[in-house]
């Protein structure tokens, strides 16, 4: 053993000074230990709580039943009654800070009961495209994307991200117009396609500059696979779907107060082997157009008006693409009066190809749209080759029940080009638009028909919501050239929605 016993007084001086100097040290390290801990369990807690401050989390859960009465056609062995469930739980958070902002959205997709040969509607499209189940499920990454936003005006967001053309701006004190923007005018020809239990997204990017009086927005992407395939949706992109563009939007009241003006250029590209084996070649589409939407005070209530038209330009496959498209709605509510009536009336146009013998493409082509918010909720038609006048009319009996009412007429822009239906591809087996030819002995006729859409949003709590809605499509000559046993069809549905988010 060491002996640590001092022998003299120098000795102990010499002792009682290491013994003073190893306490300090120790006291020192002791205090600084203690004041370190401590600082890092503050730093901890301040930067878990800026954490917790600066992040968002919710969940949206959507239950869906649907029952069709679908077209069917003689000679075939199809099922055209069936009802299918269909279930998707969304999950996101949100990571803000400044002038960044990260985002993540995952979802769960189930559904029960697709029929194995339906005669028309989304049934087969959704049985089909999943493998052939007739009850898929999957997980899949719905959004991830980085997004900066600098006050003096600069914005950008890049990875998986949604578009939703048309809908670049909104405004903080304008609900009207916002509905407008939200409801009537976005995503006509690139959009998120959310109705359907999969949707879509597109992997890429888009940036901008806007300031008090204008907002400038470009973008370019790579289309994911989605919609109907529950299997492949959001796994991978569709081999070469590139759609790209801008806007530039003089916002409301630079022009004219409470009026927004837009315009718009849109490519899409498009060389899968089924897009070439169909059109001959590569499509290489380019759409210009403009469009304006206003909301304003008139008597005891509000007038509302929406134009937009397009030209298009470039190759479909092996022909000359040129076609043209227009839309025209407007609407006068009481906002003044119990239930608060609301009253639209509109026109939509895109053209047919009234020579399929000449080396043009007349056909107007509708891109990657939403179109469910647009041409009958049946999804029947796609915006090509297409004229449909519709009226809708709306009640608000209490603030957390609405009820609407759309009433359209259809008909061919020509009788040279088929009826088509479809809402743009999502996977690489099918075009993506299906061209309905009248069974052989008839001619194309264009009188389509009608049909009257029926729905109602009731919200019982902040975080639920139930709707309930019935479609008929009344069919015309022109369905019943090409669904020659049954031309016409009955759609039900009822769904619950649950939605909880942190702040």
């Amino acid at each position: 053993m060491y002996n640590l016993k001092p022998k003299s007084i120098s000795q102990y001086h010499t002792f009682f000074s290491y013994a003073a100097v190893i306490f300090l040290v120790a006291a020192a390290f002791c205090a600084n230990l203690f004041i370190t801990t401590q600082a890092l369990a503050q730093n901890t807690e301040s930067f878990s709580q800026s954490v917790k401050d600066h992040t968002t989390l919710g969940i949206n859960v959507r239950l869906r039943n649907e029952y069709w009465n679908t077209f069917e056609k003689q000679g075939t062995d199809t099922e055209r009654s069936y009802n299918f469930f269909l279930i998707r739980a969304r999950a996101f958070a949100d990571f803000k800070w400044q002038k960044f902002r990260l985002h993540i959205l995952t979802q769960g997709v189930k559904a029960f009961d697709f029929p194995r040969n339906g005669a028309f509607g989304p049934g087969p499209l959704y049985f089909n495209a999943s493998d052939r189940k007739t009850g898929p499920g999957n997980f899949q990454f719905v959004e991830a994307f980085f997004q900066y936003d600098d006050p003096q005006g600069f914005y950008f967001t890049g990875g998986r991200i949604p578009i939703r053309e048309g809908a670049e701006v909104l405004y903080k004190d304008n609900p009207k117009l916002n509905w407008i923007i939200k409801k009537r005018l976005s995503e006509r020809l690139i959009g998120t396609w959310d109705w359907t239990n999969i949707g879509r997204r597109f992997d890429g990017a888009s940036l901008g500059y806007h300031n008090s009086s204008f907002d400038f927005n470009a973008f370019g992407s790579w289309v994911t696979f989605g919609g109907f395939d529950f299997d492949d949706g959001y796994w991978k992109d569709l081999d070469n779907v590139v759609v790209a563009g801008g806007s530039f939007t003089l916002k409301e009241g630079v022009v004219l107060d409470n009026t927004q003006f837009k315009l718009f250029n849109y490519y899409y590209f498009d060389n899968r082997n089924v897009a070439v084996d169909f059109a001959g070649d590569d499509l290489k589409i380019d759409t210009i157009g403009i469009n304006m939407v206003g909301a304003y005070p008139a008597g005891p209530g509000e007038i509302d008006l929406l134009l937009w038209g397009a030209l298009q330009f470039g190759s479909f496959g092996d022909l000359d693409q040129k076609a043209g498209a227009f839309i025209g709605e407007v609407g006068y509510q009481l906002t003044e009066v119990p239930w608060k009536p609301w009253l639209r009336a509109g026109i939509a146009y895109a053209s047919g190809d009234g020579n399929p013998n000449d080396s043009n493409n007349g056909t107007f082509f509708n891109m990657v749209p939403t179109n469910h918010k647009f041409y009958g909720y049946v999804d029947a038609n796609a915006f090509s080759n297409l004229v449909d006048t519709y009226l809708q009319f709306f009640l608000s009996p209490h603030k957390r029940v609405n009820l609407a009412v759309d009433g359209h007429l259809f008909w061919l822009a020509s009788d040279d080009e088929v009826w088509i239906g479809g809402s743009g591809p999502f996977n690489d087996a099918l075009f993506g638009y299906a061209f309905r030819s009248p069974v052989e002995g008839n001619n194309i006729e264009q009188d389509l028909g009608g049909e009257i859409d029926i729905s109602t949003n009731i919200v019982a709590m902040d975080f639920l919501s139930f709707q309930v809605g019935y479609s008929h499509f009344f069919g015309g000559d022109g369905v019943s050239v090409v669904f020659d046993r049954k031309d016409n069809l009955d759609w039900f549905y009822a769904q619950c929605i649950i939605n909880f988010q942190t702040k």
